[in-house]
């Protein structure tokens, strides 16, 4: 039905992958998708941190909220994203592994030693005493397991010539951590 309005009106289309808090200020109006990693290593990152349970072949793609933002005023005054799926996402996702091992070495110094089997944290984190534990819900486990591609090539072209582009994530992990430490509940 949506496809068929495009057809027809001069809409785009917006479609982020998972946002987070602001780049710059890390500001975030809920804490979920990679604030189960940063919560979860805020716990006791000296020992947390040695021990890696990202999955090495998942992606989990993450943006700022202020980039998704900033893209859909571009677009807005863009007529050549009229009828076109903008998918805002980040163009070179990290593996939950990779987004482990940044958040560890913002938050401990240091790069995990140990990476535990994908197999073995998803049976484990399926387990219900491990919500408690760990602080991810049973519900959002799947996120860190399925594997999620984004077709960036629309989001590219259209918002390269205003300069426009997604940070990567180590660029602002930081300010995502020194927020949730400012604001550990919300």
């Amino acid at each position: 039905e949506v496809e068929e309005l495009k057809r027809e009106l001069p809409v785009t289309i917006h479609r982020p992958s998972v946002v987070c808090g602001d780049s710059r200020t890390g500001e975030a109006a809920k804490y979920d998708g990679v604030y189960y990693l940063i919560n979860y290593l805020r716990m006791q990152p000296a020992l947390l941190s040695l021990v890696n349970i990202g999955n090495r072949e998942v992606r989990l793609n993450v943006v700022p909220i202020d980039f998704v933002v900033e893209a859909m005023a571009t677009l807005a005054g863009d007529e050549r994203a009229a009828g076109k799926t903008v998918q805002l996402a980040d163009p070179a996702p990290l593996t939950t592994h990779e987004l482990f091992e940044v958040i560890a070495q913002s938050l401990a110094g240091r790069s995990s030693r140990i990476t535990v089997p994908a197999p073995l944290v998803r049976t484990s984190l399926n387990f219900p005493i491990s919500e408690s534990l760990s602080g991810l819900p049973r519900v959002a486990v799947p996120y860190f397991f399925l594997d999620q591609t984004y077709d960036t090539i629309n989001a590219e072209n259209l918002l390269g010539p205003h300069g426009v582009r997604c940070p990567p994530f180590a660029s602002y992990v930081d300010a995502l951590i020194d927020f949730v430490a400012r604001h550990p509940k919300l």
